[in-house]
């Protein structure tokens, strides 16, 4: 009796939470859908007519920015039904039918958050709202109010007017809101006159709008939206097979019509950039930003006579070109920014490249963290030329042979043997972990192309975890700016700064939208003492480099720098070239090559070690002539400083022979040793192999795949 009791009260409890556990949402629901409105469309295309600023450091205005045609408003009948169809196909198959929210999608979504996937749920009409609210924050109670909004609106408007409304308020890149002003920012026609084609690349670049100019994410997008709306039947399979990508027009920017093309990658930059804080360039639109950069205008136009003249003599290769990044490794500041001359749509300070020898420094620095007692700037190591490491032969690249070098004239001389072996000793893992540690990406995002893992053997752009020793003399690529944080790290006694281009930004009534506040934190150790020791022991084994390169900075200002060149191919000549360096003030990384795809790089403007026309070009040379042109300019009548006093790691007994620390670490040793020549000229890094696609957008995967073959010449010098 009791039992039966217990159970009849137990059940009655049950229905009695199940009831609660549906009346409390369903209440939640009709309290909210009756204390909730809906946006107007005219009113939210109004918001978004304000125009976005930058400012130099200086506070005087680098360009300005409004939107295109923000209240170009197009009627249901003027927008044809592919454009309608492709913005369904891409977003919301279900717009027509659903309740303003999809079940399916939101059960979908929650599913993958839990598994540790990412997509999301929502429908037109829930991306309405967002972009009408401009409550983009990533709550349950954002969510649900969104959704009680949307399901309010189909209550409200028909669908055709929803969809109407969303078409013509939509942010689609370029600085076009809607989809007329979107038509004419990427293909220069009316909304009457687009395409199948046409519509499904612009339905799917509402996704990432930031990204709209991106090659890669153009063609990546218009695929996966055609291929949707063939699978919803709203385009034959005869139609889909003979379709063509509708390769936009050129982008004409809105902006200040006084800004050159060069400083244009900056405005890019500096927009990507508070895109990845989460202020996406329609949210800068609709606040009026105000954005203050930290680009210095004499330094910028010292950085752009710098490249102008020494690129001029080399005027015969028209594919060469330069990149530079310059910043204030005390404050993270980039001061001066080169992408390139304005003749490609993608950036070149942003596109990986091998960076030779001009990556040794992480290699020491990896020493210096996991073998100190032994490893220092005196420590002796057998420099002779043509050594076999790890079933390796490695070459100095101008045959240099030193039965016995200090580490110190090793990093001057650029003795590839060295710090092959030292790579080895120390284990190639805690190379890259370096490497990391001062501040090289452990994802890059190229200018054009899709995010990989760095330094690594990659699979589809993702990391194998598998790293060759081949990284100890510059094999995997990395990009300028990721060369100026690296050394910035270095100049700054070891303390991160993330380098950047934004200080602040306020909306148009002056309060704070965003401020640059990180702050600097330990690289290389925990311990003060130690973490400076390295970063100061690095910063000593690179200061005779210049002087040695024949490119010392005038009055002999103290510098630390690192010259370093890749070999293209297996032909003898060079496809890039680095020199990066810095006082306690600036560092500057310069980067040389083709902007095109990768090729044979030739200078006229003097060469210190054989003829004076056609010569290859090393790290050295023009890259070193660049950097020094700049950093004269931009220090002259600045204070000669210093760099900080403090504990040196020396090393203790002479090295002659190492082991590695982790057999597991090394390359296999089926790898084909390399038989090829050393290169007569000091410097070469081991073949380019970073594929010409990444110039292009049509790599499946942006990282170069091992050859066995890279280590003739190691990572190149001088």
């Amino acid at each position: 009796m009791r039992r039966k009791v217990f159970w009849r009260r137990t059940r009655r409890t049950l229905y009695v939470l199940m009831g609660m556990g549906l009346l409390v949402p369903v209440a939640a629901f009709v309290i909210t859908y009756m204390s909730v409105s809906v946006p107007d469309p005219s009113a939210l295309a109004a918001s978004h007519d304000q125009k976005v600023t930058l400012y130099y450091a200086d506070g005087s205005v680098m360009y300005e920015k409004s939107p295109s045609g923000s209240h170009a408003m197009v009627s249901w009948e003027q927008i044809p039904d592919v454009m309608k169809d492709a913005q369904m196909a891409a977003e919301d198959a279900t717009f027509m039918t659903n309740n303003g929210f999809d079940v399916a999608a939101i059960l979908r979504t929650v599913w993958n958050r839990l598994s540790g996937g990412t997509g999301g749920g929502s429908t037109i009409g829930q991306e309405y709202i967002k972009n009408a609210t401009g409550n983009d924050q990533n709550t349950l109670q954002r969510k649900f109010v969104e959704m009680v909004q949307s399901f309010k609106m189909t209550r409200t408007y028909s669908k055709q007017d929803i969809l109407t409304a969303y078409l013509n308020t939509v942010y689609f890149g370029r600085g076009a809101y809607g989809i007329q002003a979107a038509a004419h920012a990427f293909f220069n026609e009316d909304v009457s006159k687009l395409t199948a084609e046409q519509s499904a690349l612009l339905a799917g670049l509402v996704q990432a709008p930031g990204a709209a100019n991106n090659e890669a994410y153009q063609h990546r997008r218009y695929n996966y939206v055609m291929g949707r709306m063939l699978a919803n039947h709203w385009i034959t399979q005869e139609e889909y097979d003979t379709a063509q990508f509708p390769t936009p027009v050129p982008n004409s920017d809105s902006g200040s019509s006084s800004l050159s093309p060069v400083r244009q990658y900056i405005v890019a930059a500096v927009f990507d950039e508070l895109a990845r804080q989460g202020h996406a360039e329609q949210d800068l639109f609709s606040s009026g930003a105000k954005i203050y950069t930290t680009i210095d205008p004499k330094s910028q136009g010292d950085a752009e006579a710098a490249v102008t003249k020494i690129m001029a003599a080399d005027a015969e290769y028209p594919d060469e070109a330069a990149a530079l990044v310059s910043a204030d490794p005390t404050t993270g500041g980039i001061m001066a920014y080169y992408g390139g001359d304005g003749s490609t749509s993608y950036d070149l300070a942003m596109t990986p490249q091998q960076p030779g020898s001009s990556f040794k420094p992480y290699v020491l620095t990896a020493a210096l963290q996991n073998s100190p007692d032994t490893i220092g700037l005196d420590t002796m190591y057998d420099g002779s030329d043509n050594q076999t490491i790890a079933g390796h032969t490695v070459h100095n690249s101008d045959g240099e042979s030193a039965a016995q070098i200090s580490v110190k004239d090793a990093m001057t001389e650029s003795i590839n043997t060295v710090f092959y072996q030292m790579g080895y000793q120390v284990g190639v893992n805690n190379v890259r972990q370096a490497a990391w540690d001062a501040g090289i990406p452990k994802q890059i995002t190229p200018a054009l192309g899709d995010t990989f893992d760095t330094l690594q053997n990659v699979d589809n752009g993702k990391g194998t975890g598998v790293t060759e020793l081949g990284i100890s003399i510059g094999q995997y690529p990395v990009r300028p700016i990721d060369q100026a944080q690296g050394y910035a790290t270095f100049a700054n006694d070891g303390m991160y700064i993330p380098v950047h281009f934004v200080s602040r930004v306020t909306d148009s009534g002056g309060g704070q939208i965003y401020q640059f506040a990180t702050e600097p934190k330990p690289a290389f150790s925990s311990d003060a003492t130690t973490n400076a020791a390295i970063a100061r022991t690095v910063t000593e084994s690179m200061t005779d480099v210049a002087a040695h390169s024949g490119d010392p900075l005038a009055g002999n200002r103290p510098t630390a720098s690192k010259t370093g060149t890749a070999q293209y191919l297996d032909t003898g000549h060079n496809a890039q070239a680095w020199m990066v360096g810095y006082t306690p003030q600036n560092v500057t990384a310069v980067w040389f090559g083709n902007k095109t795809k990768p090729g044979p790089i030739y200078g006229n403007y003097h060469n210190g070690k054989g003829k004076e026309h056609g010569y290859d070009v090393y790290g050295r040379e023009e890259p070193a002539y660049i950097w020094k042109e700049y950093m004269d300019a931009h220090l002259s009548g600045k204070p000669v400083k210093q760099f900080s006093q403090g504990q040196l790691i020396t090393g203790s007994a002479p090295t002659s022979s190492v082991e590695p620390t982790s057999t597991q670490e090394t390359t296999p040793p089926e790898t084909p040793t390399d038989t090829s020549k050393p290169s007569k000229t000091k410097g070469h890094g081991g073949p380019s192999t970073f594929p010409s696609c990444i110039y292009t957008g049509t790599c499946d995967f942006p990282l170069p795949t091992s050859t066995g073959r890279r280590h003739s010449g190691g990572g190149g010098g001088g």
